[in-house]
């Protein structure tokens, strides 16, 4: 499926997904939504409102991809459009597969597949990759045990998903990026052991071009993706996200843990509130899992589509 992606859009999708039609600015300004409206993105939208703020046009920015089949956009729609076309945009590309056979160390919450939602580099990496891996392969920045795609674009991030179509709720279990973590991980082995090498300036020049280009936007980008997945095309009205330490032992991963920013300030920047709640599908796992929960605190972060 092809997925573009501009600077900040999941703001605005969010925005739209969780907002009644017709609100005040002044109504939104006391709700979990608030942060959205001072975001970039929908400045422009705000500022030409009003005072009374429309789905329609939130909806408008969101999908400014398709603009042009958006009827009843206003004046404040057109000037968030406007900021959208001046955005650099990025032509992902999102592939799928499943993963898990139910045993322990797939680390799924239940004991089933999940759907993996496959995030493939935009066309401008290539002229990053010719630039400056002329001598390697992809290889070196894949882990071949996870759920990536080998051959076509290479994944420059996934996520797991466990989906229940009948309670209307979705778990994402993961999200995760190997390949900007081997690209540091390149840079530090060759600094050991080739420290005045051609290729490590190459590895360095490759690896500061990736974080420019990709470092801040793959998180949010991956899970709009996912997100606009839920809701689209399995109309999911609840989707839920692991904590930290509780996710760690649903999942029961033992060891190193993956880095807490992606569970805890990438789902509160997409508006997920902490809840001890749990999903529906997930009331009947068995005591020896629940009991290693700790007493306090939240459980899962929770996502309502209105």
């Amino acid at each position: 499926m092809a997925y573009p992606y501009f600077p900040d859009r999941e703001s605005a999708w969010v925005l739209a997904q969780c907002m009644p039609d017709a609100t005040l600015i002044k109504t939104l300004r006391k709700s979990a939504l608030a942060k959205l409206l001072d975001r970039p993105i929908l400045r422009p939208v705000v500022a030409r409102c009003g005072g009374v703020l429309h789905r329609s046009d939130v909806m408008a920015v969101a999908h400014a991809d398709r603009a042009g089949h958006m009827p009843d956009v206003t004046t404040a729609g057109l000037a968030g459009i406007e900021q959208v076309f001046a955005q650099p945009w990025h032509d992902f590309l999102l592939t799928f597969t499943s993963w898990g056979n139910g045993q322990y160390w797939d680390q799924t919450t239940r004991r089933q597949r999940n759907l993996v939602v496959q995030m493939g580099f935009p066309t401008d990496h290539s002229d990053l990759m010719g630039r400056y891996l002329s001598t390697e392969t992809r290889k070196t920045y894949e882990e071949d045990v996870h759920p990536i795609r080998t051959k076509g674009r290479p994944t420059l991030a996934w996520a797991r998903l466990d989906i229940d179509i009948a309670s209307g709720e979705a778990l994402i279990e993961e999200v995760q990026s190997d390949w900007l973590r081997f690209a540091c991980d390149r840079v530090e082995a060759l600094r050991i052991h080739k420290p005045r090498s051609r290729q490590l300036a190459a590895a360095e020049r490759y690896e500061a071009g990736l974080v420019a280009r990709y470092g801040r936007i793959w998180p949010r980008a991956i899970m709009l993706a996912v997100l606009m997945l839920l809701r689209n095309e399995f109309a999911i009205r609840t989707v839920w996200m692991h904590q930290p330490d509780p996710g760690a032992a649903l999942k029961r991963i033992n060891g190193q843990q993956p880095p807490r920013s992606l569970y805890t300030s990438l789902p509160k920047s997409m508006c997920f509130s902490p809840t001890r709640a749990r999903p529906e599908f997930l009331r009947g796992l068995p005591a020896r899992v629940t009991k290693q929960l700790p007493r306090t605190g939240p459980l899962f972060w929770q996502l309502d589509f209105s």
